[in-house]
């Protein structure tokens, strides 16, 4: 008897998302960083940030920059056009990335959610998650459970995400 197995899928990409560390995956600390982010599709980005220690946090959009923004599509990625975090809008209130400890090798991940999100209520990491794959693994099996409240009626529907993810090393 042959049984039919399906492969393991990888965390989805389907919107092409592309992420870049400006100016590179080197940074010092005190140092300056930002990112550079396309896609295929539009979507609402999300940047995670998991450092040397394992500790995880959402750096984009922050509830601070949310809190000052003009729009509720602070976050929204275009097809096709660079979208550079922080945005324009937030660097001329002062805003910007400064490269703080620990030092070590440290992960940012891009997450794109086709629906409408800002803030992710990021899970309590049980275990240090193991390098770059085990990371995405890790928040693809996670945002995979989440459900987004739909405009009209207020029903939970699952949702699409796309990700990206960089290494870099703090020195």
């Amino acid at each position: 008897m042959l049984w039919r197995v399906q492969a393991p899928r990888g965390p989805a990409n389907a919107a092409g998302v592309s992420l870049e560390i400006l100016p590179g995956p080197t940074v010092n600390i005190g140092g300056k960083v930002s990112f550079g982010v396309t896609a295929r599709r539009p979507g609402y980005l999300m940047l995670v940030d998991v450092d040397a220690e394992g500790r995880m946090s959402q750096i984009f959009p922050t509830a601070e920059l949310l809190a000052q923004s003009v729009g509720p599509d602070m976050n929204l990625v275009k097809p096709g056009v660079q979208f550079i975090v922080p945005t324009p809008a937030a660097q001329q209130r002062g805003f910007e990335y400064v490269v703080a400890p620990p030092a070590g090798s440290a992960v940012i991940v891009a997450i794109l959610s086709e629906r409408r999100v800002q803030l992710l209520d990021l899970p309590d990491i049980q275990r240090k998650l193991q390098g770059p794959a085990d990371t995405l693994s890790y928040l693809s099996d996670w945002t995979s459970q989440l459900r987004i409240p739909d405009s009209g009626g207020g029903r939970l529907l699952p949702n699409n995400w796309s990700f990206d993810i960089k290494s870099y090393s703090i020195k």
